[in-house]
């Protein structure tokens, strides 16, 4: 079975970050899935793992690659990425590690990280990270899988960035079926209508003040 995986650890992401993205991955992926997110939150209807090792920020996402996590056709996405498309293709690319190439010429590496595909049962990542070392001397997870992956990994299409491929031109391009988000501003901030269509379920969670009305509206939207 395929599984899509989400990471929400911290308090950097409202937790209905995870319930907008769930819901725009059950529009927009035709292919059976599971859907579960990596976290030490208790999330209502959602399967959660805990996290192995607390790490901090983006090193977060490591977790994906310890052991007994991942154990087959698995994708994940940052949880602040804008689903535009029909994401099936994705599953093409779960035969072996892939992601988008970084359109950001920063010196942080070639691979983009907000989108990943692998087979499972791929630990590398994990089992090579050293916290104290890395995290002094690397620019976060997709700077340690380049320096580990090399050119050794599959480019992942039709993924783009607000900042690069939308804002210049307030428009989803035509190829985009995946936007991401890097830096502010974050998507439910975001007025033009192309982006804000389809954060209209992340923007009602987030401005909700209280739990019971966070609860309130997951039980409307079929969470018990």
């Amino acid at each position: 079975m395929l599984t899509v995986f989400c990471v929400c650890t911290g308090d950097k992401y409202h937790v209905g970050y995870v319930y907008a993205l769930k819901e725009a991955v059950a529009k927009n992926l035709t292919v059976d899935h599971n859907f579960i997110c990596i976290t030490e939150h208790n999330l209502t209807g959602i399967k959660t793992i805990k996290p192995l090792q607390n790490y901090h920020g983006w090193w977060s996402k490591l977790n994906l690659f310890a052991p007994g996590v991942a154990t087959g056709r698995s994708i994940y996405l940052d949880l602040d990425v804008v689903i535009t498309k029909n994401i099936d293709y994705l599953v093409e690319y779960t035969d072996k590690f892939s992601a988008p190439a970084n359109w950001a010429q920063s010196g942080h590496g070639g691979i983009q990280s907000s989108v990943m595909c692998w087979p499972g049962n791929w630990h590398l990542p994990f089992v090579k990270f050293d916290y104290e070392r890395d995290s002094k001397r690397l620019w976060g997870d997709q700077e340690l899988l380049w320096e580990l992956l090399g050119d050794n990994w599959q480019k992942i299409p039709n993924v783009g960035s607000y900042k690069y491929h939308v804002r210049p031109v307030s428009q989803i391009p035509e190829w985009m079926h995946i936007c991401a988000f890097h830096g502010l501003p974050n998507p439910d901030e975001v007025k033009e209508e192309c982006i804000s269509s389809s954060t209209v379920t992340l923007r009602s969670l987030i401005n909700l003040n209280t739990d019971n009305g966070l609860k309130k509206a997951l039980k409307s939207m079929g969470y018990t």
